[in-house]
């Protein structure tokens, strides 16, 4: 089943086409952007200095932004009580200059090739100090950090004072880069009476919309969004696209032609936002019987320049690194720093990858130290029902034990799990160079998460409003269906099995604000499986709504509904005014996974034999579709977790990254996925293989290897360090 696109609608036929990718649109007459680069990490722009240009080529620089000269999110003022996260990023700097290769001007002409040549002999002028002293002398200061959480609940040094045994761990994960499967970039095209319209693939729509009205100085309604094709981006098209659009959007604005601004693959690369670095100390005091009487967590997140989201990211960490868990008591400090390195963030889960590894590889620690398997350590430990996360949300029953009990049982981890363990007891007495093995090393490990839906705190703009969708049942039959929300086949196919189900119709119709531009409602932005969990639902709330009406009342029918975010005082403490979205993670996704993975002694290469998930996401609406998004978000995890790092010098990346930097193509490994099949509604779970592989597969090596890995990823010279400590018998 698929969609065509014609003029005004998207209908669910026979034949399959897809929004075309950016890049692949071809616009009459554009003309070509390309962006020129701070070439030190940081400093004060002093002067841009061009040879002469040719008559059809332009500079344009911040001078020529008629509006607000950057993009933001969030609220900066206090209102009803409520603290709003708020960035704004210059979509041209006036002067502060705050990483290598911040766009700092475009040059705009017809001739692609000439440009690139004009680029070349362009020299940006900036006051500088050596990177090395300045971040030194910069290193300790207080203004460096931008974000703070302090939290605490039960008696952490009476934890402490009766503890058996204390275990710490301090974990790191690596900056990586979404990779994007097209190009980043945005094409403007201007129309009559200072109309925009704008063509980017973006997971936010209406931040595209209202940032190029903003920096133009126009009203909304002369701006028009046309999303291109949305394929794999791990979060990476929240914001960036809009600051895109934007640069594109003034030259468009100046030369009164179109103006198509693409970024070329190692362009994006090197300047580009990545995830976020985090850096999480934990200690936990234990009882005899293993359970925790309190953990310490200490959190250290590199949120790079401008600190975007850095509200929203480094609570995730903090409250994925406490697991699914039950520390009794808490003792919680963390921080978010800026950093000169591209904005770091957001990507998938805003923080829960970094997070879960660190909760996960922590709670392997203890069972290893004890002496347990982990998986049963964990069935001591999880939250039980009616318990509450850190941050003030209660969770519902969750099904962690059978969650584990079935991984388990598709895996055979048990059975394997105590071999590998006897292997590694064997090694650890016997080992020695001189009669050394050269069978593969095996290990098998295993990690628990949860996946919550849509963002903690108020991502909208200065002026509030309401995210929803609309429906109208026409008199041939067809539901149409009104969102600002980026679609996909999944999203389209879902949509219409609901709507064959409720209403009994066999077509339906996308309309996006490209079409409508004035009647179809603002969706927010399309991360965290808000399409899957807030606006699905309020389609089939609208659905129901409709088959009540359709008795009664003529057609076409037209139904709104609206999302309404339930605040609740964050972390527990009603003192503090911050409210969070009680949504975000008062219905959650489970999720267990086992991974067993092997080492040639000789090449230290790992091999995955095999992966195996248990998912708790409420209703499925398509086995199908779900297995088919967990399978291909495992593999982008598994890639995550064995090779993919980032490595800044001094501002910038370094020689060896750019190398060396690769994604997973091949040599796919066995991905088992089952489903519990509880009741209630549907929940987001594509995000929870990256909160459940990176751990499980160090877990994996761990054991194989007699070495505890605390970071991700783990890539083969990781493997040849700790196969050397093996081989001399000395503690990694």
């Amino acid at each position: 089943m698929g969609f065509v696109a014609s003029r005004y609608s998207v209908i669910l036929i026979t034949i399959m086409e897809k929004p075309r990718f950016v890049d692949d649109i071809n616009i009459k007459n554009a003309l070509t952007g390309i962006l020129l680069r701070s070439p030190v990490v940081s400093g004060l722009l002093k002067e841009i200095q061009t040879p002469k240009l040719p008559f059809n080529v332009s500079l344009i620089t911040v001078a020529d932004i008629p509006g607000q000269k950057f993009c933001s999110v969030g609220k900066s003022n206090e209102q009803d009580g409520q603290l709003k996260e708020y960035f704004e990023i210059p979509i041209f700097p006036e002067k502060e200059l705050s990483w290598y290769g911040q766009p700092v001007a475009m040059l705009v002409g017809p001739d692609p090739a000439k440009l690139r040549e004009l680029a070349e002999q362009c020299t940006i002028l900036a006051d500088t100090e050596n990177p090395e002293q300045q971040e030194k002398s910069k290193q300790q200061t207080e203004s460096k950090i931008i974000i703070e959480r302090s939290y605490s609940t039960g008696s952490i040094a009476e934890a402490f004072e009766k503890a058996v045994m204390v275990i710490e761990g301090r974990y790191y994960s690596a900056l990586q880069d979404p990779w994007p499967s097209d190009p980043p970039g945005a094409i403007a095209v201007p129309g009559n009476k200072n109309s925009m319209t704008i063509h980017t693939a973006t997971q936010w729509p209406g931040h595209v919309h209202n940032s190029v009205a903003q920096c133009l100085n126009i009203k909304t309604s002369f701006v028009n969004v046309e999303p291109a094709r949305l394929e794999i981006h791990l979060d990476s098209k929240i914001w960036y696209p809009s600051l895109l659009a934007c640069q594109a959007a003034v030259g468009a604005k100046i030369r009164g032609k179109p103006v198509k601004l693409i970024l070329k693959r190692d362009e994006d690369f090197l300047f580009s936002p990545k995830s976020a670095g985090a850096e999480i100390f934990l200690q936990s005091a234990l009882n005899k019987q293993g359970h925790i009487l309190g953990t310490k967590l200490h959190v250290s997140v590199n949120v790079g320049a401008y600190g975007i989201f850095a509200r929203e990211i480094l609570d995730r960490i903090a409250l994925s690194a406490l697991g699914a868990y039950n520390h009794v008591s808490i003792e919680l400090e963390g921080h978010g720093r800026i950093s000169h390195i591209p904005p770091a963030g957001p990507t998938i889960g805003f923080g829960h990858v970094q997070g879960f590894f660190a909760a996960e590889r922590h709670a392997s620690l203890i069972a290893d130290t004890l002496g347990i398997d982990p998986a049963e350590w964990r069935k001591k430990v999880f939250l039980s029902k009616e318990k509450k996360l850190a941050i003030g949300v209660e969770i519902n029953n969750p099904p962690l034990e059978e969650l584990i009990d079935r991984s388990e049982t598709m895996s055979d981890y048990r059975r394997k799990w105590a071999a590998y363990e006897l292997l590694r007891k064997n090694r650890r007495e016997h080992y020695s160079s001189e009669n050394k093995s050269y069978e593969p090393l095996r290990g098998i490990g295993v990690s628990l998460a949860y996946q919550g839906n849509s963002l903690l705190y108020d991502h909208r703009g200065q002026k509030s409003y309401e995210e929803g969708v609309e429906l109208t049942l026409e008199k041939d039959g067809v539901l149409e269906i009104r969102t600002a929300l980026p679609w996909g086949d999944n999203q389209i196919r879902i949509w219409h099995s609901l709507a064959a189900k409720t209403l009994g119709v066999e077509k339906i119709r996308i309309a996006t604000k490209a079409e409508m531009p004035k009647n179809v409602p603002e969706s927010g932005p399309a991360s965290l499986s808000r399409g899957i969990n807030i606006i699905t639902e309020l389609v089939e709330k609208a659905c129901i709504a409709i088959r009540k009406q359709r008795f009664r009342d003529p057609l076409p029918i037209t139904v709104h509904r609206y999302y309404r975010p339930s605040t609740i005082p964050s972390w527990n403490d009603m003192s503090i005014e911050e409210k969070i979205d009680k949504n975000a993670l008062g219905c959650l996704s489970w999720g267990s996974a086992v991974v067993e993975a092997e080492i040639d002694p000789v090449d230290y290469i790992p091999r995955i034999r095999g992966i195996w998930l248990c998912i708790d996401g409420g209703t499925i609406l398509s086995e199908k579709i779900a297995k088919k998004s967990i399978s291909t978000a495992t593999l982008e995890a598994l890639s995550w977790a064995m090779q993919e790092k980032v490595v800044y010098q001094n501002g910038r990346i370094d020689e060896r990254s750019v190398k060396e930097y690769s994604i997973q193509t091949d040599d796919y490994p066995p991905i088992n996925v089952d489903f519990l099949w509880s009741e209630g509604k549907s929940r987001g779970i594509g995000e929870l293989p990256f909160a459940l592989i990176p751990a499980a597969y160090a877990q994996a090596l761990s054991q194989a290897l007699d070495c505890h890995f605390n970071h991700y990823p783990v890539d083969t010279g990781d493997i040849w360090k700790a196969v050397q400590h093996l081989s001399a018998k000395v503690e990694p």
